[in-house]
């Protein structure tokens, strides 16, 4: 495609701008065709990038494992979102085990899911489990678990209480980013569990 169906203008290509909110999309488009006559966008296969799941191992707490000793599903939610009459939820799947909690304090959906991880990996080093691949479509998330959390800007009380358990315990954490509602059976299992909390009454 290099003119505009509309005008007949030769077309221009113009790249998108690179964010994390792309990474929560079964795909997005890294650059596009623009008619600087009509103002028409074109989007093209060409540009197309395809998500995969990712696999980011926390650069402070752990590599990739081959071996994993549980996998761990997480997921937090918050119905009224930045309003007074905001209740947020955490919750964590694995195999038939299934817990989720009330968030104590400020109600964001972006506590909730730090708070899950939390959670989880508590529960994981109670068990004994020292090799965890955990799972999260929070790309929030993901980014407070890669950085040391003096560096974490927003809620870094619960990254400082997450690094502390793994050290504590001498967890190896892998933190898998997913796409959420993208079929992934236990993420859709987890996010159900906290919003079902998170919507249930007093």
């Amino acid at each position: 495609m290099d003119v505009c169906r509309n005008c007949g203008a030769r077309l221009v290509v113009k790249s998108t701008k690179k964010t994390a909110e792309q990474l929560k999309k079964t795909y997005y488009y890294s650059a596009y065709y623009w008619c600087t006559n009509c103002k028409k966008l074109y989007h093209d296969e060409k540009f197309k990038v395809i998500n995969q799941q990712q696999s980011l191992p926390s650069s402070l707490f752990g590599n990739t494992q081959t071996v994993v000793d549980v996998e761990i599903w997480t997921d937090g939610a918050c119905i009224h979102n930045g309003t007074l009459r905001a209740r947020a939820a955490w919750g964590f799947v694995s195999g038939k085990t299934e817990r989720a909690g009330l968030v104590d304090g400020l109600q964001t959906n972006n506590r909730a899911e730090a708070y899950a991880i939390y959670h989880a990996l508590v529960w994981a080093a109670e068990k004994g489990y020292r090799r965890i691949k955990l799972h999260t479509d929070s790309q929030i998330s993901i980014h407070g678990v890669s950085k040391d959390p003096s560096k974490v800007l927003k809620n870094r009380d619960i990254f400082e209480q997450i690094a502390q358990v793994i050290k504590g315990t001498h967890l190896q954490v892998e933190f898998v980013k997913v796409l959420g509602h993208s079929g992934d059976v236990n993420n859709e299992r987890v996010d159900k569990l906290a919003n079902d909390l998170a919507r249930s009454e007093n």
